[in-house]
């Protein structure tokens, strides 16, 4: 039993209400960035070739959705580990989440945005500034659970999750190099997130080779 400081802060509600909240405000969000791919107006398309031009103007779309989508995903499939290392939330926590579900809303609006104006490169700089938020305030989360280890379950210790934080990093500093990119007039900076596979599998590699050993 937890006495003293120790005793984390009562919020009023248990942990699966915000788990709940949470999965629920990244199933949304992941949902809408279909809305972003619109379908063109029957009356204005006659021929089959019209159509497939049609179909290929919606080609930045559609990549702005994959990536997206797929960044969203690693994203809750990070936060969810996180959440069940956890035995309690704080008012803290809490916050920093409040702020991460803020800015996680936001990504259908800039996805959208940005493959509207695939050619300009503020428009991709306006998507990854987004990413590199939400990608912050979730590395700040699995920060604060190891500055706080109250928190977590009884077979888990800080020190477990330098793994999971090493992986939360990529998205935001993938971010950063975007933004870089797209400021410096590189078009489609944000195929950059593109390279989240590739940093994953090399960040694996070196654990596979120590566990084969």
């Amino acid at each position: 039993m937890m006495e003293g400081n120790d005793r984390p802060e009562s919020i009023g509600f248990s942990k699966s209400r915000f788990e709940a909240l949470t999965d629920g405000i990244f199933a949304i969000a992941m949902t809408l960035l279909v809305l972003g791919l619109a379908v063109p107006a029957a009356g204005t398309i006659r021929t089959s070739t019209g159509l497939i031009e049609a179909l290929m103007g919606l080609f930045p779309d559609f990549v702005h959705y994959v990536i997206a989508f797929f960044i969203l995903h690693g994203m809750w499939v990070s936060h969810h580990v996180l959440s069940r290392r956890m035995a309690f939330i704080d008012r803290r926590f809490l916050e920093i989440n409040l702020w991460l579900l803020m800015a996680i809303c936001l990504i259908p609006f800039t996805t959208s945005f940005s493959g509207d104006f695939e050619d300009i490169s503020l428009a991709a700089v306006v998507l990854e500034a987004n990413l590199l938020v939400v990608g912050i305030l979730l590395l700040l989360q699995w920060q604060y659970v190891a500055r706080t280890p109250h928190l977590l379950s009884p077979e888990f210790t800080p020190s477990g999750l330098a793994v999971g934080m090493q992986k939360t990093a990529v998205t935001p500093a993938v971010s950063v190099l975007g933004i870089a990119l797209a400021l410096l007039g590189v078009t489609w900076s944000t195929a950059v997130y593109l390279l989240i596979p590739v940093i994953f599998w090399a960040m694996k590699t070196p654990r596979l080779r120590r566990e084969a050993k």
